[in-house]
């Protein structure tokens, strides 16, 4: 059990300081736009499939993929927005949405204002609760190390 306390601890830092790291670089360099959707791989059909399925999905078009989660799919749309000074982009995003539901047609990304088309849906937000999670996990790991240090002498 130790082995597995020094191999995770290391690793549960480095994921936390990655997502810090990314929070902190897209506040500094990212920009927040309204996007719009053009077109998206999860269309009415797969959309009705997800809701009757009532979660089992072996059986859907899409099947079973290691992406989605157990109520969300991973999709990706193609989308249009404007940048802060007026010009139109194209970018293709992904992001999580229920299953089963219509997604929004119209939600916040973040772009790079020096590669527009380098745009993501998932912000700043999503990456300081990750590093959140990342970070209550290791206190959590090392709370379970002082009690088998506890334990064993």
């Amino acid at each position: 059990m130790i082995d597995l306390l020094i191999v995770a601890a290391p690793m549960l830092t480095l994921a936390t300081l990655y997502c810090l790291w990314r929070a902190t670089h897209m506040l500094m360099t990212f920009r927040p736009a309204v996007a719009n959707v053009v077109r998206s791989d999860y269309d009415q059909g797969q959309q009705s499939e997800d809701f009757w399925s009532f979660g089992f999905t072996a059986f859907t078009s899409r099947g079973w993929n290691w992406r989605d989660g157990e109520n969300g799919r991973l999709i990706e749309d193609q989308i249009f927005f404007e940048d802060g000074d007026g010009e139109r982009h194209r970018a293709t995003v992904q992001r999580r949405v229920r299953r089963g539901w219509r997604p929004f047609s119209v939600y916040t990304i973040w772009y790079d204002p020096e590669e527009p088309a380098k745009a993501t849906a998932f912000g700043p937000g999503h990456w300081a609760l990750l590093a959140l999670v990342w970070g209550v996990s290791l206190a959590g790991l090392f709370g379970l190390g002082l009690q088998m240090t506890g334990k064993t002498g």
